[in-house]
């Protein structure tokens, strides 16, 4: 018998393909998307004027699919992911839809260059050192820079909510991409950050509405929760 149990990486690279399905193993996040975008160009727009001068990169990008909604607005968009396979579709998809987006295939250490934006979206729970990678996008964030950040409490309500139900009840997530441990306290992130020079601007819950059937912003962060700081 193999007893092999997939990684994270191999799990969303076997799924590649279906990025782009509203309705397959990734319809969680495009659900969440609208009020993800929502939150981050209130942010952005306080902050920056024209888009045409202002770079972006999402961290663990996927198939794109907070990349080209950036891109439809005139921002300057690099994504990244470590599946070659995640990379290819997102490339492909952009094609199809005209748009320029830089799509790279490895990890942010792997760059220099420095950004206006950088987006930490559903990846800090999937990766074995948080505060690495967050010490990497913050050495690679404009003076001024926004930084942004979506995951997963850990508490009792998300192991139900975000794993038990999610996972194999509702089938909105792929049953194996998430670990409870590895799910962060906001305290987790917001202290390292705070000791590289972030001001923290705001943290807010997401919570799945059950009567409108959408997910919202929120006061409650037990679960899913979202959250912006600024480079001084």
């Amino acid at each position: 018998m193999n007893s092999a149990v997939q990684t994270t990486e191999e799990i969303f690279s076997t799924l590649a393909d279906t990025w782009w399905d509203e309705n397959g193993p990734f319809k969680a996040l495009h659900a969440m998307n609208p009020v993800r975008m929502q939150y981050m160009l209130e942010y952005i727009r306080k902050h920056f004027k024209d888009p045409c001068d202002v770079s972006i990169l999402d961290v663990g990008c996927g198939g794109g699919l907070v990349c080209e909604p950036f891109a439809r607005l005139g921002y300057n968009v690099t994504g990244i992911d470590q599946s070659s396979q995640a990379i290819q579709v997102a490339q492909n998809h952009a094609k199809e839809q005209e748009l320029a987006i830089n799509y790279y295939c490895g990890s942010i250490e792997d760059t220099d260059k420095k950004y206006d934006i950088i987006t930490l979206l559903e990846v800090l729970e999937h990766v074995e050192d948080p505060q690495t990678l967050l010490n990497a996008a913050v050495k690679r964030l404009m003076p001024g820079g926004l930084i942004f950040f979506s995951t997963l409490n850990r508490t009792v309500y998300s192991y139900t909510a975000g794993i038990f139900l999610a996972e194999n009840v509702l089938k909105w997530a792929p049953k194996g991409t998430h670990e409870w441990y590895k799910f962060l306290k906001p305290s987790e992130i917001i202290v390292p950050l705070n000791n590289m020079e972030i001001e923290m601007l705001n943290l807010s819950g997401i919570t799945w509405k059950l009567l409108s059937r959408k997910w919202s912003l929120a006061s409650n962060i037990g679960c899913n929760y979202i959250g912006v700081g600024k480079l001084k």
